[in-house]
């Protein structure tokens, strides 16, 4: 088990775990890297010419076409070194053992060691592929190794120096080899280490851009159903304030049209009736704008201030149209908080003009009963219930009724509708407040 963690920690260094692939723009990328490849091609070419100056290329048996070509084909492959990263990395890893079996002198020319670990940073830093990488890199590590053994022990390139033995600890030979592979050894994991450490900053960085995408894409849908709701709730609140009026108008006029030529002073009484109703209904809908304006009434905004106290003056407009209410209370209707009473005056009056508009009844009964359930929390029950049974082609939209059930699941309560046993129909809201 043990012989399992470096593996284990290399394969966290490369991210072999990680789903993720660092995106490569296909002809920006081509672009740039054939720009760096011509730039490599002139940057070896005098590079080699500088180490045949110095005398670096003596025993070479290759041509100088050769020794060109030797250069020019590793700039030809970095054209496409982030697209083919790990193609471009097996053909290094050949081009490194060629040079040490058949040209060994060309391993001192920059440019060709600037190559190797240039293309082995670019692997591991672009590699789609980690595990690959991984492979790949232990790989290039080997044949680095077998080039630094070819060199001492095949080619005996120590012998062409003359080494003396009495100036460290090491022998001459133990001294070159020790001092090629440290070389090696810290030239190779520093281009592990840039290599990962690009490639880890670049996934923070792509992991920050898509967290950054999600912000803003959950800002947009809260943002969207914000706006829902609010559309919602202008919604009812113009059905309640404007639809109950409407309604109003509309059956004190049709009682004026009936009544115009037989008793034109209860048409007139009527008329003055569908006046008064059409001067409440601007005030309300003033009212109404201005909260929407200001704030929220759910968040203690100045709302249209139809509580629990107006309750009396809703329910003598609807007995001017005829109708007989029998209104009770238990309670103390004064701890009822604003936007609580606001809702039931609401309901009552949707039920209200329910009934005037939708049904035969003649007569009504309204119950209200407030209880507390703590210093600052209580419960609150209306209950409105007819006599009369629907009217035909009357059916209505339903509008009204999910207002009033909503009404009351914003204040933690629920609402019930059903028809009695004498055929009239009820509605039953409890709701709920509390300040804690």
């Amino acid at each position: 088990m043990i012989h399992r963690d470096p593996i284990r920690l290399a394969a966290g260094l490369f991210g072999v775990d990680e789903h993720w692939h660092r995106p490569v723009s296909g002809r920006r990328t081509l672009r740039n890297d054939v720009l760096v490849a011509v730039a490599f091609a002139v940057g070896g070419v005098l590079s080699l010419e500088a180490a045949r100056s110095v005398g670096a290329l003596t025993t070479t048996e290759l041509s100088m076409a050769w020794q060109l070509v030797w250069i020019l084909l590793p700039a030809a492959t970095l054209a496409v070194r982030r697209l083919l990263p790990l193609a471009t990395l097996a053909v290094c890893c050949l081009h490194l053992a060629f040079t040490a079996w058949l040209a060994d002198d060309l391993s001192a020319v920059f440019a060709i060691q600037f190559y190797y670990y240039f293309v082995l940073f670019t692997a591991i830093a672009w590699s789609r592929h980690r595990r690959a990488a991984m492979a790949m890199t232990a790989l290039f590590g080997a044949v680095s190794l077998l080039w630094v053994v070819v060199e001492v022990a095949v080619r005996d390139t120590l012998a062409a120096f003359e080494l003396r033995s009495d100036l460290g600890a090491f022998s001459p030979t133990a001294g070159a080899v020790v001092q090629l592979l440290l070389t090696n050894a810290v030239v190779y994991a520093s281009t592990i280490a840039a290599g990962t450490t690009t490639w880890w900053s670049a996934r923070r960085e792509a992991r920050t851009r898509a967290q950054a995408l999600t912000v803003v894409d959950q800002s947009e849908q809260l943002s969207d159903r914000a706006v829902g709701t609010e559309r919602v709730r202008i919604a009812r609140e113009l059905h309640d304030v404007v639809g109950h009026h409407v309604a109003v108008i509309g059956i004190q006029t049709a009682a004026a049209r009936r009544t115009f030529e037989v008793a034109p002073e209860r048409a007139t009484t009527a008329m003055l009736q569908a006046e008064e109703t059409a001067r409440s209904a601007s005030r309300d809908l003033r009212l109404l704008l201005s909260a929407l304006r200001e704030r929220d009434e759910a968040h203690g905004g100045s709302g249209p201030q139809a509580g629990l106290s107006s309750l009396l003056e809703t329910v003598e407009s609807f007995e001017k149209l005829g109708l007989e209410i029998d209104l009770r209370s238990t309670g103390d209707l004064e701890a009822v908080p604003m936007a609580v009473g606001l809702a039931l005056h609401r309901i009552l009056q949707e039920s209200l003009t329910n009934v005037s508009r939708h049904s035969t009844a003649d007569r009504v009964e309204v119950v209200l009963a407030v209880r507390p359930t703590g210093r600052t929390s209580g419960t609150a029950s209306l209950r409105v219930t007819d006599n009369g049974s629907p009217k035909g082609n009357t059916s209505g939209s339903q509008v009204g009724v999910v207002g009033m059930r909503e009404r009351a699941l914003l204040h933690g309560g629920a609402l019930r509708t059903s028809t009695t046993a004498d055929g009239g129909f009820e509605v039953v809201a409890d709701l709920e407040w509390s300040d804690d």
